[in-house]
């Protein structure tokens, strides 16, 4: 009798299990993205073609590329949508049925259109439009930079993490918000970006100076910022410390502009989980939440454009790509045992230029496979300006 009662309640608790388990919701789609802070693209389906769309949630209205959009005759709008904030936007829109994932999108409201040379050239960067919150406000979107994974729910999953809330749709413009703070002052509203890449956050121009007369923010240098605007020189900066929700981060890396912004280097460290609907972010500590936050470095190798794989153009003498041991004419296979072609060639220019972590890339160099090493060495120790390592 012992005996049967033990098994009947072994199988009520698998049964609850399993009923458990089936309720867990499952994600509407899945996308494979590159790991760790790289830009997050998705394709997009139009006419049975696809096409890289940088996923950025500080964009309302979807974008394509100005180019693409005459060739796929894409028809004009004759009637203008009003924007969140009221009003017209004043740009022409054009028509756009996609799919994406198994998602089928009919743009009601049109998208816009933009000219996107600047950030293929600057950021080397494979690019044919961006997908703005027109269509993410429908989703729970989960970014798993670990795996490299983008999910997209319709119910909240399991695991996400700490809760922070940012401000509802409907207010400051859409956009989501959250309240960031600066250890000894009032928080900040900062909107969250992931089409901000290269730095953890933007600082508005009198924000900054406030906090560099207090001591909390310091300049480090000028570099170039490459948009559909263009180009424009910005100021790198160092800030002491931020927090959001329970999360401190110190001696974080930012740039100066016009708005506060949460960018990638920040939003790469967590599992993150954007709630649109109910006005929720969640955050769960990613492996990279304790590396440190390191200026951009992009000019010690560039990759050929053309090449499927990343080939090895240039690399600049004397620095970290050079001393890795690399040479024009590599063809890339992995970084760090990861296949190099999940990267954009943006992020590995990032990454092989840095000092601070160790590197091993598997190559083909002619007929050869070959993998290089290079340890990690004290940034603090090598002055930036000299370019150079320590000897061997």
């Amino acid at each position: 009798m012992a005996f049967r009662i033990v098994i009947t309640c072994s199988l009520l608790w698998l049964a609850t299990m399993a009923c458990a388990d089936s309720r867990k919701p499952a994600p509407t789609a899945e996308f494979e993205i590159a790991p760790a802070g790289d830009f997050v693209m998705l394709p997009v389906v139009i006419r049975q073609r696809e096409y890289r769309f940088l996923v950025c949630t500080a964009l309302w209205a979807t974008t394509i590329d100005e180019r693409l959009a005459d060739q796929l005759e894409l028809p004009e709008m004759t009637e203008l949508p009003a924007q969140p904030t009221g009003g017209h936007s004043g740009k022409v829109r054009r028509r756009l049925e996609a799919r994406i994932g198994p998602h089928p999108v009919s743009f009601g409201e049109g998208v816009e259109t933009a000219q996107y040379d600047a950030m293929r050239q600057g950021l080397d960067l494979e690019i044919d439009g961006e997908l703005g919150l027109d269509f993410l406000r429908r989703h729970i979107v989960q970014i798993d930079f670990d795996a490299g994974t983008l999910r997209l729910y319709s119910r909240l999953p399991s695991g996400v993490g700490e809760m922070v809330k940012i401000v509802h749709p409907g207010q400051e413009h859409a956009h989501p918000v959250v309240q960031l703070a600066i250890p000894g002052e009032k928080p900040q509203k900062f909107f969250i970006s992931t089409g901000l890449g290269g730095s953890s956050l933007e600082l508005e121009n009198k924000l900054f100076a406030t906090l560099q007369e207090k001591g909390k923010a310091t300049v480090l240098l000028k570099e170039k910022a490459f948009s559909r605007a263009g180009t424009r020189a910005l100021e790198t900066v160092r800030l002491d410390a931020i927090q959001l929700g329970s999360f401190r981060q110190q001696q974080v890396i930012g740039n100066i502009g016009e708005r506060n912004y949460l960018g990638l280097s920040f939003l790469s460290r967590f599992l993150v989980t954007i709630d649109f609907p109910n006005g929720r972010m969640y955050l769960k500590k990613g492996a990279r939440f304790d590396e440190a936050d390191v200026p951009l470095e992009l000019w010690d190798v560039a990759f050929d454009h053309d090449s499927r794989t990343p080939l090895v153009a240039s690399v600049s003498p004397g620095g970290p790509v050079a001393r890795l041991g690399l040479r024009p004419g590599d063809r890339l296979e992995t970084l760090n045992d990861r296949p190099a072609g999940r990267w954009s060639h943006w992020y590995l220019r990032r990454t092989l230029g840095r000092i601070d972590v160790p590197l091993t890339v598997d190559i083909t160099r002619g007929t050869e496979r070959l993998q290089l090493s290079r340890p990690a060495f004290d940034r603090q120790a090598i002055p930036r300006e000299k370019n150079a390592l320590p000897a061997e």
